[in-house]
C-alpha cells in the first residue's frame, strides 16, 4: 500500500510538473492535455485499487507440477508508464486551430458565433458547409458534438480547398464519413449505408493528418478510430473540413475547449489525490 502511494505521489509530482513548465511556455496541444487526464485517471484507479500483487496458476499441460507465479503488477505498471512517456516524447504534437463554420450553399442557419449549424428547411435537401481553416502540414483534431439527428446520416470528412466546387453534390476531392462504415474515398460512396452508429448526443473528433496524407475519425461512444489514406493526386492540399447535412433540424456542433480550464481541472485532481 505504501509502496502504492508512493507511486502515485511521485507520479503526481512529475505530472504537474510538466502541466505547469507546459502551461508556462504555452506549448502544448489539446492532445497533451488528453494525455494528461488520462494518466490522472490511470493514477485515480490505482489508488481506488491498490492492490499489486496477482497470483498465476502454470497450467502447462507438459508439466506435472502445476506452479504458482507472484507477479509484482506495480513494476509492469512502471515500465508502462516509462514506455508511454518515451513515446508521447517523441511523437509529434498536434495543433488545435479554433473553429467556425461558414455556409458554402444549401438551407442551413448559423448560429452561437457560427460554431453551431442547423439545417433549416422543413424538407430533406443537400446543405453543404465548411470552415475558416486551410491544412497544408501538421495533425490537427477537430470535436464535433451531433446535437440533433433525424433519420439521414450526417457527413463529416475534407475537401480540397483548391478545388473549385463544379457540382453541389459530386466533388472527387471529398473524403469522409456519412456513418463509420458508410465512407465517401475520392468523392463516391463506399460501404454499408444502412449502419446507424452515429446517433444524437455523440461526439466525434476528426483529426487531419496532413504529414501522413490521412484522415481519422474518432467515435467517442463506441470508442472505435478509423482512417482513411488520401491521394493528393485528387485531394491536393490545402485541406478544409466539409460538413454535409440532409434532414431538416439536423444540427452540429463544433467543440471548443479552454486551455486553462483544463489545466487548472488536472491541478485541482493532482491537489485532491495529495
Amino acid at each position: 500500500m505504501d509502496k502504492t502511494k508512493n507511486h502515485v505521489k511521485i507520479s503526481l509530482d512529475q505530472l504537474t510538473e510538466q502541466i505547469q513548465s507546459s502551461e508556462k511556455l504555452n506549448n502544448y496541444t489539446e492532445l497533451d492535455l488528453r494525455r494528461w487526464i488520462k494518466q490522472l485517471e490511470e493514477l485515480r484507479i490505482l489508488l481506488e485499487k491498490p492492490s499489486s500483487i496477482s497470483i498465476v496458476e502454470d497450467e502447462k499441460p507438459s508439466s506435472f507440477i502445476h506452479t504458482i507465479k507472484v507477479i509484482d503488477n506495480q513494476s509492469l505498471l512502471n515500465s508502462s508508464l516509462i514506455l508511454e512517456k518515451f513515446k508521447s516524447n517523441s511523437q509529434k504534437s498536434t495543433d488545435s486551430l479554433e473553429e467556425h463554420f461558414f455556409l458554402i450553399f444549401g438551407p442551413c442557419q448559423l448560429s452561437e458565433d457560427d460554431c453551431v449549424v442547423t439545417h433549416s428547411s422543413y424538407r430533406a435537401g443537400l446543405s453543404q458547409i465548411s470552415d475558416i481553416n486551410h491544412y497544408s502540414s501538421g495533425k490537427h483534431a477537430t470535436d464535433f458534438l451531433i446535437e440533433r439527428k433525424g433519420i439521414k446520416n450526417i457527413f463529416i470528412g475534407i475537401i480540397s480547398s483548391s478545388h473549385k466546387i463544379i457540382s453541389p453534390i459530386f466533388d472527387y476531392s471529398i473524403h469522409g464519413w456519412w456513418n463509420l462504415d458508410h465512407v465517401i474515398i475520392n468523392g463516391e460512396r463506399k460501404g454499408d449505408n444502412g449502419n446507424e452508429t452515429i446517433e444524437t448526443g455523440d461526439k466525434i473528433t476528426l483529426i487531419i493528418d496532413c504529414d501522413h496524407q490521412q484522415i481519422q475519425i474518432e467515435h467517442h461512444r463506441t470508442k472505435r478510430l478509423v482512417q482513411l489514406p488520401i491521394n493528393l493526386d485528387v485531394c491536393p492540399f490545402p485541406w478544409k473540413i466539409l460538413v454535409r447535412l440532409l434532414a431538416g433540424g439536423d444540427s452540429i456542433r463544433i467543440l471548443h475547449y479552454s486551455k486553462s480550464n483544463i489545466i487548472c481541472f488536472i491541478l485541482c485532481e493532482t491537489i485532491i489525490h495529495y
